[in-house]
Formats: C-alpha cells, structure tokens, sequence
C-alpha cells in the first residue's frame, strides 16, 4: 500500500576507473570488462562508502541501479551498509548510461545471474522495465534517454511503496531531474539528490536538493560532465 509523502533518493555512480586511466583494460582482471563497462576506481571505492555511511540508518525500502559495474558496485555498497539487512539491489536496465554512450548493439553490462555472482545482494526476483534487449532506439545527445527514463521511473514508483533509492549515471540522473522536476540537471559523481512525492502520480512530486556533497570528505573534480 502506497503511503505518502515518500522520499526518492537518487545516487550517481561513484569515480570510474577510466577516468583516471585511459590503459584501464590493461589491469589484471579488467579483461572481464567492455569498454563502456568500467568499474569503480580506488577513489570511488572511498566514496561508495562515504554513501554507505550516509545512508546506513537511512530507511529504504527498494534499492534500483543501472546494472553497469560502476552503479551496481555503488549501490551495493549502500545496501550492505544499511540497517535494513534484508535490503537488496534491482539490477534496472532502464536506468543506464544514454545508449549512444554504450556498446553496440547491446550495452554490455552483466545479465542478472553473472551479476548476483559478483554482488551477492542482488535481487534475483526482480522482473525489470528493461532488458538489454528490449532498451528502445535513442539518437545521439544525453537527453535521447529521457522517454526511457520516463517510463522506468514512472513503472518504478507506480510498483513500490515506501522510500526508494536509484543509482544510475549522469546521463540517466538528468533525464530523472527532467521527468521529475523539468530540468534536465547534471550532477556530480557519488552526489545525492533528494525528492519528495506526496501523492499519487509524478506532478506530486517535488525536487528537495540536487547534487549534494555533505557526506564526502574530497568534494573536488566530482564530472558532472
């Protein structure tokens, strides 16, 4: 049963690995990996948490991440973290990178069972709003994903009750700041931005904050680019 108001929190991904090294693939163990498909660098493990931390009492019901290595590793890490032990990821495809950005024909992120190996607290149950397979055709440009992320979000909140936490990119975490607030708002990476839905449907909710950095200890070069 839906019971209002609810918080919508909405997490980047944390610092990549090839955003401070270009030979990334080079690395033991990173061969498993395309090249849309980096994981977190020693920075961004730092950061996934310093999230941990800032969301261990926070109560949530549903955690989803675009199943890319990046989100998946971040949102983990906040699902360990927190006190409700019985918290796990929804690994959505509908939240990834905006498609121009990935991997042809299909990004390459993991399917559900290679990624429930990795990361132990994924939720084997959850029937996404996507596959990789059935992610619809989007042009060239970041705010292409905005449809898509239009019908994820809007099946999401439609689906489950209580407070929810996405983890997505920054491509993905604009067109979010579109459907729900009309304002295509980039953020820096391992930011947490806040909305509040009071009713039922999208017009009943409400942008509290975007792109906060309280909870990290080096705020600096965060991309939102």
């Amino acid at each position: 049963r839906m019971c209002y108001p609810r918080v919508i929190w909405v997490v980047r991904h944390c610092e990549r690995e090839d955003n401070v090294n270009r030979q990334w693939r080079n690395l033991a163990g990173m061969n498993v990996f395309m090249s849309d498909n980096s994981p977190l660098s020693q920075r961004g493990r730092v950061q996934a948490h310093e999230l941990g931390k800032r969301f261990s009492e926070e109560a949530i019901a549903h955690v989803f991440a675009s199943p890319y290595d990046r989100t998946m590793e971040t949102a983990h890490t906040i699902v360990e973290m927190n006190e409700n032990h019985n918290l796990r990821v929804k690994a959505e495809p509908g939240l990834c990178e905006a498609l121009y950005l990935c991997t042809k024909p299909h990004p390459s992120f993991w399917d559900a069972d290679d990624l429930n190996k990795k990361f132990p607290l994924v939720d084997a149950s959850y029937d996404p709003v996507f596959s990789k397979y059935t992610l619809p055709k989007e042009g060239c440009g970041d705010e292409e994903c905005v449809p898509r992320l239009n019908t994820t979000i809007q099946r999401i909140i439609q689906r489950y009750a209580g407070p929810i936490l996405i983890v997505g990119h920054g491509a993905s975490i604009g067109a979010i700041h579109q459907v729900l607030a009309n304002d295509f708002k980039y953020v820096g990476q391992a930011t947490v931005s806040k909305f509040v839905q009071s009713g039922n449907g999208l017009e009943e909710i409400k942008l509290v904050y975007s792109s906060c950095t309280n909870h990290l200890s080096d705020p600096r070069n965060l991309r939102p680019w």
